[in-house]
């Protein structure tokens, strides 16, 4: 067995991670410093206008969710999603006219969602509510971009700004956390970009993503970042980020469930690539929560098809080559097909 081959093959692709792919410490750092402003600016725009909904703070609070949350975002570092809890008090969770069985969290036993500026036919619609935060930050920050964009409000910003990006920018999603009568997990609703609302739980995608990644010997992460980067490189982005998250989470859960971890990263990104492969030929994904909708596949053409056909073979080829023939060279080849010359040239 090639295991010194292998962690050769590892210490190149960690290279390769952190020159090509992952987000600098210094931009990182100044992301952080920006969504924990912006959050606060949101925060007090709520408390000082009484026409802006309120957001939670005792029984849930602001958060960020998102590839950027989960540490599996690549370079360039372009949005942030934050997560904004409004405050349900009063409201129900209705379906043709009938109550379902939830309870929308309140800190205060009160909305401010019951204004017409937020209704449409005695409902709450996500639009009117994306449209009052899209308003709300066009008027704190006037000479920003803020644009409502399906199922988010889009806000632009420079910092950060290099020759690959105009900068850092946030989706922020307004929301409702939910908790299920019959004790069962709570979820969250989230506008669906035509009025009305999803369901959805980042907190849990970002707590399953740092359980895969400790259980896999810290490879879990890495391998997604690899797969999003030949995704961008190679594809043009055809698969959406959470696809891919999707894909590779469930197979290494799986791989959990059936006490199997991975401590090498060559074998996890060519598991993950494969899954991916897998999940497309099977088509679209049902998410982690109940109720959710489908996590939509691409449509590939047949070039494409080829390119991850190919690739998910030279990514085995890899492996083999590293870890049962004990030959870094062929190792190296293999993935320069799928990354380019610039992985290892």
């Amino acid at each position: 067995m090639g295991l010194k081959e292998e962690a050769a093959v590892d210490a190149q692709l960690e290279d390769f991670l952190g020159k090509k792919i992952a987000i600098p410490a210094t931009a990182r750092s100044r992301a952080s410093d920006s969504q924990k402003y912006l959050r606060q600016v949101l925060r007090n725009k709520a408390n000082l206008d009484p026409s802006f909904p309120e957001l939670l703070s005792r029984e849930d609070s602001d958060f960020l969710g998102g590839s950027f949350a989960r540490h599996t975002k690549i370079w360039p570092l372009d949005d942030i999603d934050l997560f904004l809890p409004m405050d349900g008090g009063t409201l129900v969770y209705e379906r043709d006219r009938t109550r379902l069985p939830f309870t929308i969290m309140s800190d205060v036993g009160r909305t401010r969602l019951y204004q017409d500026r937020y209704l449409t036919n005695g409902y709450v619609d996500s639009v009117k509510v994306l449209n009052g935060f899209r308003d709300g930050l066009r008027d704190t920050y006037p000479s920003s971009q803020s644009r409502r964009d399906g199922q988010c409000v889009s806000f632009q910003t420079t910092v950060a700004a290099t020759s690959e990006s105009t900068g850092i920018g946030f989706d922020v999603v307004p929301c409702f956390r939910m908790i299920p009568f019959d004790g069962s997990e709570a979820f969250y609703l989230v506008p669906d970009g035509t009025g009305g609302w999803m369901r959805s739980n980042p907190r849990k995608d970002t707590e399953l993503c740092a359980e895969l990644h400790d259980y896999h010997n810290g490879t879990y992460r890495k391998a997604v970042r690899l797969v999003k980067y030949w995704n961008k490189t190679q594809l043009n982005d055809e698969f959406l980020s959470y696809y891919i998250e999707l894909a590779v989470s469930k197979k290494f859960l799986a791989l959990k469930q059936q006490i199997q971890r991975y401590g090498y990263l060559l074998h996890a990104f060519a598991t993950a690539i494969a899954e991916l492969k897998t999940a497309y030929t099977s088509g679209d994904l049902m998410p982690l929560v109940s109720g959710a909708p489908a996590v939509k596949a691409p449509a590939l053409t047949d070039s494409q098809k080829a390119f991850l056909d190919a690739d998910v073979r030279s990514a085995n080829s890899a492996l083999r080559a590293a870890y049962q023939d004990s030959r870094t060279d062929e190792a190296f080849q293999n993935l320069n097909a799928i990354f380019g010359k610039e992985f290892f040239g």
